[in-house]
């Protein structure tokens, strides 16, 4: 009988939106990657600290985390979002998770982009990084993002199953799609990308946390090479 292999699932989010007329100016898709066997404890504990630092919400399953409205608060919440975030940054440090982002900074961009042309990009960039740790792991790798429109949705799916396969990577070859109001890890991958939009674009306030999310790696990753012969990185730059 052979032993069981274990996987890794990486939730995601975006942010942000190549269009010279949105006001982003930067375009990021990250979250974070957590045992599978780890996440209902993930979600237990996100469910947790929303019930306890806003109780008067209502049950904490009734509502989600928004990077807009927790990052960039209402003044009269500033402390209890710090004390959220700094709750959410202590909770996946604990399991181990690992914080992964790429981004496209959009004053490099030298011509007009669409979504699905960053949307690929970035995806296979999270795909070369993440394929690093779960074979470092022994572990298979699973890809879960919070749903958007139909066309994105395939074209995203599309773009990672032909990367996949043609690299055979140690990845489930398709992307799988949940609704961040229901999944705490998604709510978790909002806030990561987020903060690293923000520290893009220049907001001094999100450098240091972005430092800290970008520091929740395996350390033993840090010489290692992906398939294409660069280092492994859990923040990556396309532009």
């Amino acid at each position: 009988m052979t032993s069981q292999r274990s996987s890794l699932i990486l939730f995601l989010d975006d942010s942000g939106h190549p269009a010279p007329s949105h006001s982003s100016g930067a375009i990021v898709i990250g979250g974070c990657a957590v045992a599978s066997e780890a996440v209902p404890v993930l979600s237990r504990r996100i469910t947790g600290a929303k019930g306890r630092l806003f109780p008067s919400r209502g049950h904490p399953a009734s509502w989600e985390i928004k990077a807009t409205d927790t990052i960039r608060p209402n003044p009269q919440r500033i402390r209890r979002n710090r004390e959220l975030v700094q709750e959410i940054l202590k909770i996946i440090g604990g399991l181990k998770c690992t914080a992964y982002t790429a981004s496209i900074d959009k004053s490099r961009m030298l011509h007009h982009m669409s979504l699905k042309t960053t949307m690929p990009l970035l995806m296979q960039a999270l795909v070369e990084h993440f394929a690093v740790e779960c074979r470092s792991a022994a572990a298979t790798g699973i890809i879960v993002m919070d749903r958007s429109s139909h066309s994105l949705d395939t074209h995203a799916s599309h773009s990672v199953a032909s990367y996949t396969s043609t690299k055979k990577l140690p990845m489930h070859p398709t992307v799988y799609y949940a609704d961040s109001a229901t999944s705490p890890a998604i709510q978790v991958a909002d806030i990561i990308t987020g903060v690293r939009r923000r520290a893009i674009e220049g907001d001094s306030a999100m450098q240091d946390l972005d430092n800290d999310l970008a520091g929740l790696r395996p350390t033993s990753l840090g010489r290692r090479r992906t398939h294409g012969g660069r280092l492994w990185r859990n923040r990556i730059v396309v532009l």
